[in-house]
């Protein structure tokens, strides 16, 4: 799709800055997989905010349907404090997000008003912690809270942005997403000891509660190894006029060892939080609900079919079967469907209307156009997901560390899929400290006379590659192939390189070709032989052998 002409496949609208319902104003920024645009639905006015999923790079992560699933199993969620997912569009390039539009944040707000009174903070702090809890109790953790991901609507109301979608968009760069936003990572999360869960976002919240009440990070250093030590060691200081209830709570918050981290459960029960909590925000035990036969909703059914994909069959089944790992998506989303009454009757009407849903009536209504096909939602390997009952925000090595110490955390429970065929990997594993894989990949490349990106701070796990690739027996200028190659966590102590064709560049540029001709072009290359690209990683994976036994 070409910059200039950012939405030309939306020719159905009328013109190229509307979508369906929804005229685009101005963009808003950037991400990984698009833009995000300010938009206003034409019929309420209301304003919107566009996310714009590029198909084309999201299926180079391999994981286009789960995400889909992913995304709509999201829009079932409804908490006043997280930002509402509305309506989900597709096209043939995009899959657009229409998402509810907050326009302040949080982290603006403490830059103006600087260090906050103990009361407006723990109001703010309220409104964060029932919408974590609301989240962990579906199975899903952020692991990326900071005060940026923290939007507040026209009343100061917290929004919490990207619940559950950062991490669907990043799930596979683990390291990548874990150095992202370093001032608010757990110890664990930084050092690579184990993976991301609840206790994690307990840990962000508890930064985020400390810049509030006293107008500065409580680690930060302008080095980002400095910075490391000083989260790994757990060290700070605390205000003097801070009040004996604010201080225990950020104590018990900000303590290093996850297993003697205070919990959600915990924080809820806390003298310091409970203060002025308004009545809607207090957490309802939820008890364990069981499902039987002949009390199925058909409406429900039919429901939770339109919005997810399942099959009435597959949805009858998983009640029959009862909670079970295997059922225990489709359980969760039916128990989310039938709880929101209006949500069941919204979807059922537009099932029998060709008319665009309106998602911006006060009663919202949900889309019916999302359409799966087994090939997207069924596969052989299914990916590490960030949302555990679709597969894990608690992998497996993890959950079972915490529960061996925290029994309570048993409750949290991720769905363990059924066993998939082995996941062979192009790259070569590590037990050496990251720090110095990395070095090691450089010296590689260098020696090999490759080129590589500067990488950003966001980006110190991931090297851009361009390298001479000089076909045999050609007189031809050489190609320069781009490779990417990224350092992951497997499990703790334990890490891969991995090496991915990131397509070509002509050494000498055609002036009169186009940029979509040269990917045309690249595109053919990369369909037609791997040979090029197996052959330079093999080069580096011997490179990399030979400088380990020296």
């Amino acid at each position: 799709m070409s910059e200039a002409d950012p939405h030309h496949h939306h020719h159905q609208s009328g013109t190229p800055n509307r979508i369906g319902k929804y005229q685009i104003v101005k963009d808003l920024g950037e991400g990984s997989f698009g833009k995000v645009k300010l938009a206003y639905h034409t019929a309420t006015g209301q304003r919107v905010a566009l996310k714009m999923i590029n198909r084309k790079t999201l299926s180079k992560s391999d994981m286009q349907g789960r995400i889909e699933r992913e995304i709509s199993y999201l829009r079932l969620l409804r908490h006043p404090h997280i930002i509402k997912l509305y309506d989900v569009i597709k096209s043939k390039d995009e899959i657009i997000m229409v998402i509810e539009f907050a326009g302040k944040e949080l982290f603006d707000y403490i830059i103006q008003n600087g260090r906050m009174k103990e009361d407006q903070a723990r109001r703010f702090f309220q409104q964060i912690i029932a919408a974590v809890d609301y989240c962990h109790r579906h199975k899903i953790v952020h692991r990326d809270l900071k005060p940026e991901n923290l939007l507040l609507d026209d009343q100061l109301n917290v929004k919490i942005a990207d619940f559950g979608l950062s991490n669907i968009m990043t799930d596979g760069n683990f390291l990548k997403t874990s150095c992202g936003s370093p001032n608010y990572a757990a110890p664990e999360v930084i050092s690579g000891k184990l993976y991301a869960g609840p206790e994690v976002d307990v840990w962000s919240c508890g930064v985020i509660l400390y810049v509030m009440l006293c107008g500065r990070l409580p680690f930060d250093d302008e080095l980002i190894p400095a910075l490391f030590k000083k989260i790994s060691n757990g060290v700070y200081t605390l205000p003097h006029d801070l009040s004996d209830g604010a201080k225990h709570l950020l104590t018990k918050m900000l303590v290093v060892n996850p297993l003697n981290r205070i919990t959600i459960k915990e924080i809820l029960e806390d003298e310091w939080f409970k203060v002025d909590l308004p009545e809607y925000l207090l957490n309802q035990d939820e008890p364990e609900r069981k499902f039987k036969l002949e009390d199925v909703d058909e409406k429900v059914v039919n429901a939770l079919s339109i919005a997810m994909g399942y099959s009435r069959e597959e949805i009858i089944d998983a009640i029959k079967i009862g909670r079970k790992p295997e059922t225990q998506e489709i359980l969760d989303s039916y128990q989310l469907v039938k709880d929101n009454k209006v949500l069941v009757e919204d979807i059922n009407k537009q099932a029998q209307s060709s008319n665009l849903a309106d998602p911006l009536n006060p009663r919202w209504r949900t889309p019916t156009n999302i359409e799966y096909s087994k090939q997207d939602s069924t596969t052989n390997y299914t990916p590490s997901s960030t949302i555990a009952i679709l597969t894990s925000s608690l992998p497996q090595i993890h959950r079972a560390y915490m529960v061996q110490s925290r029994p309570e955390l048993a409750s949290i429970q991720p769905i363990s899929t059924k066993k998939s065929k082995t996941r062979w990997h192009f790259g070569i594993r590590s037990r050496s400290y990251p720090l110095d894989v990395m070095g090691e990949i450089y010296r590689a490349l260098q020696n090999l006379g490759a080129e590589w990106a500067r990488p950003s701070e966001e980006e110190l796990w991931t090297i851009k590659v361009r390298w001479k690739y000089v076909v045999p027996d050609n007189s031809q200028d050489a190609d320069l192939m781009k490779m990417q190659i990224q350092l992951f966590q497997l499990e703790p102590n334990n890490y891969l390189v991995d090496f991915k064709f990131d397509g070509w560049e002509s050494s000498s540029p055609s002036t009169t070709a186009t940029l979509e001709d040269r990917q045309h072009d690249s595109d053919e290359i990369s369909s037609f032989s791997a040979y090029p690209f197996l052959h330079l990683a093999t080069k580096l994976i011997m490179e990399l052998a030979v400088n380990s036994q020296g």
